[in-house]
């Protein structure tokens, strides 16, 4: 078989039937949906169990709410596939997205392949169209620098296949429970242990951007959680890279300050939190590496006036002013 896929869901009645269209449409391939029901309120149940009814390669599974990493840990324990792909039940798969991704896998002998994606909101406006077409071969170091500095290569993990047997040999899961960061945390370890990525520059997937979406919603109801998922997703980082090349290291600490200018975004919107010890110690990190700070302050996020303002006011005074950016 060529292709597991697991798709996690929870609460996404309205999403999830044609998510799954989308997969089973796949030409060019053998594949199986493991459809993780994650303790869902509404009809998402009954959908993923008329689906396994009615499709002899559909499973379906019923878990007690646990998150999208438990329930992502579930279903990589039922896969047979050659390849694993993680699908979030609120996105479409394009037509060709796993025949050309295969191949790609299997031409390489790639741990991983990754694709584009475009972006559709609920109202049906498209964006993120920059694909080039290209596919790139990727050594090791390439494949982590790409990956750090979101060259062609993004934090979820929805826009790749992951070769089974590598998952298997290095024991790569997701943390279980942890319900935002989840993606890049099995990322890191996943492209740590790659010898070989492909990208296929095409947008083959298509992300629904939902402002009621379980990512935007934790982060507003649980922000000292949001907090801590944050620093340990700089842990992992960081104890992944300590073997790399300086080239791969040096990429890591942009990437670090990327996520944490994002942080802080968020942060500022609780006012309460502008002191705490962890957003006092987010800032020291970025304004100790003032000089990476400097040559890549674009691609952190930043403007010049926010570079310059994030290693010149007091945190008191820059938390301030990005609550007035929000």
């Amino acid at each position: 078989m060529d292709v597991s896929i697991i798709i996690p869901v929870y609460n996404t009645e309205q999403y999830v039937a044609a998510c799954v269209d989308s997969v089973l449409s796949q030409a060019g391939v053998t594949l199986e949906v493991i459809l993780v029901d994650d303790g869902s309120t509404d009809s998402s149940p009954a959908i993923c169990d008329r689906y396994a009814a009615t499709h002899d390669n559909v499973r379906a599974i019923h878990i007690q709410n646990s998150g999208p990493a438990t329930a992502k840990n579930e279903g990589l324990r039922l896969a047979r596939g050659r390849y694993i792909a993680l699908t979030d039940s609120d996105d479409r798969m394009e037509p060709l997205m796993l025949s050309n991704m295969v191949a790609a896998g299997y031409a390489h002998d790639a741990d991983i392949v990754c694709c584009n994606y475009k972006q559709v909101d609920e109202a049906g406006n498209f964006s993120h169209l920059n694909s080039t077409g290209q596919t790139l071969v990727l050594n090791h170091e390439e494949g982590l620098v790409h990956f750090f500095s979101k060259d062609k290569i993004y934090s979820q993990c929805w826009t790749k296949l992951y070769k089974h047997q590598t998952l298997v040999e290095h024991h790569i899961t997701n943390d279980p429970g942890l319900r935002t960061d989840e993606d890049f945390i099995f990322n890191i370890r996943a492209f740590g242990c790659a010898r070989t990525t492909v990208i296929v520059d095409e947008p083959l997937y298509c992300y629904t951007h939902r402002q009621n979406s379980l990512a935007h919603a934790y982060f507003l109801e649980n922000i000292s959680q949001y907090i801590d998922n944050r620093l340990r997703r700089v842990r992992v980082t960081q104890k992944a890279v300590q073997g790399e090349t300086e080239t791969v290291r040096l990429w890591s600490t942009v990437h670090i300050i990327m996520y944490y200018n994002e942080l802080l975004g968020k942060v500022a919107r609780f006012p309460q939190y502008h002191a705490d010890p962890r957003i006092k110690s987010v800032l020291r990190f970025i304004r100790s590496h003032r000089q990476l700070l400097g040559r890549h302050y674009a691609a952190c996020g930043f403007s010049r006036t926010g570079m310059l303002l994030i290693t010149l006011l007091p945190t008191r005074l820059y938390m301030l002013y990005r609550k007035s950016k929000t």
